[in-house]
């Protein structure tokens, strides 16, 4: 097991009219399950690859365990990528697929069989060694896909979108045995995913990326608590945090009836006069307050535990579009006139509209 450090590490691709990874640092604690989270096309599959050497750095250095690595071979770094979709093979065994990076390092038949027997042993799959890969649940499936990537004994695990494309149901994600597993065996992980509930579920740490640099780094409770960014708070959330931007007079930013004072210390930190407010669905309620923001029904969706109820609303003469959690009362039809007031004791989200930064709480 080893740790991780980004010392300012870059890459740009040819033609390309930003870098794809921008000046990134970033620590990656010994026997730590890291999520790179943040929207396709962020960085987070060229941080992987850059980290096992398939990638390289034009500017910067990638450390594991103190040691830089920038100019080792990748079949030397200890580092072990893991693609999409289990990454296994159809037609191959279990047994053949966890075996496979022993045999192309011409391992002994001999001493491959007794770690792959161990291997299997670890990871709880030793009864389906024999069997393929369509052959057994998801669950099997992840741990062979686990057992694979620890075969040759790594440092480091890349876990670049497992799921992706595996036919695991999302809502069988927060049960996921790679993340028990990685927590059993302690090994030093990185898992790069574009689902805010894989990241929100699995994760000791979260790191979200945007435009190849990392908005906010925390644990899953620390960033969905108080993101950063608005990048941050937009992809953190199912439903995304709704986000309304407000002109500010006097210290105070209004939405239809809605009014919030800012702080001293944050009037001081806006760097304009325009404020963006955030608010999450299950924060908002739908009655019929005077000082509340009057919005237009637009689209009910029945999750199956409550409504989500997309309200319209008007702001400075351009449409803004508020997510509501709806679990009692009257659902409101589509096209019905809607009220929609701050639950108490709910949290608002505040950040400055011109460099999307949070403003100090």
């Amino acid at each position: 097991m080893a740790d991780v450090r980004f010392l300012d590490a870059t890459r740009v691709f040819h033609g390309a009219w930003r870098p794809a990874v921008d000046g990134v640092s970033l620590d990656v604690r010994d026997g730590e399950l890291l999520v790179l989270t943040g929207p396709s096309g962020s960085g987070k599959t060229t941080l992987l690859r850059m980290l096992a050497g398939l990638e390289p750095m034009d500017r910067g250095s990638v450390l594991i365990g103190g040691k830089d690595v920038g100019r080792t071979a990748p079949d030397k770094r200890g580092v072990s990528m893991i693609f999409q979709g289990f990454a296994l093979f159809p037609h191959q065994s279990i047994r053949e697929n966890i075996a496979l990076p022993l045999t192309m390092r011409k391992n002994s038949a001999k001493s491959a069989a007794a770690r792959v027997q161990q291997v299997a042993e670890l990871c709880g799959i030793a009864d389906h060694l024999n069997s393929k890969p369509d052959s057994v649940g998801y669950d099997v499936r992840q741990r062979a896909t686990m057992a694979r990537a620890i075969v040759r004994r790594p440092e480091v695990v890349c876990l670049d979108e497992p799921l992706a494309g595996s036919g695991v149901p999302l809502m069988m994600r927060g049960r996921s045995p790679i993340a028990a597993l990685q927590r059993e065996l302690r090994i030093t992980t990185l898992y790069a995913t574009c689902s805010s509930i894989d990241a929100w579920t699995i994760a000791d740490r979260i790191a979200v990326l945007d435009s190849g640099r990392v908005q906010q780094l925390g644990t899953p409770a620390e960033v969905f608590d108080k993101p950063a960014t608005i990048a941050v708070a937009q992809f953190l959330g199912q439903p995304g945090m709704n986000l309304v931007t407000a002109a500010v007079s006097d210290g105070v930013a209004r939405v239809g009836g809605l009014a919030v004072a800012l702080t001293s210390t944050q009037a001081s930190t806006l760097t304009g006069r325009r404020v963006v407010i955030g608010i999450r669905a299950e924060d908002l309620a739908i009655g019929a307050e005077a000082d509340g923001i009057r919005a237009t029904t637009v689209l009910v969706r029945d999750t199956g535990r409550d409504y989500l109820v997309t309200a319209r609303m008007m702001v400075d003469g351009e449409e803004s579009d508020l997510v509501v959690r709806h679990a009692s009362g009257p659902v409101p039809a589509k096209g019905e006139s809607v009220v929609l007031g701050v639950r108490a004791g709910a949290a608002l989200h505040l950040f400055d509209a011109g460099n999307g930064v949070r403003l100090p709480d």
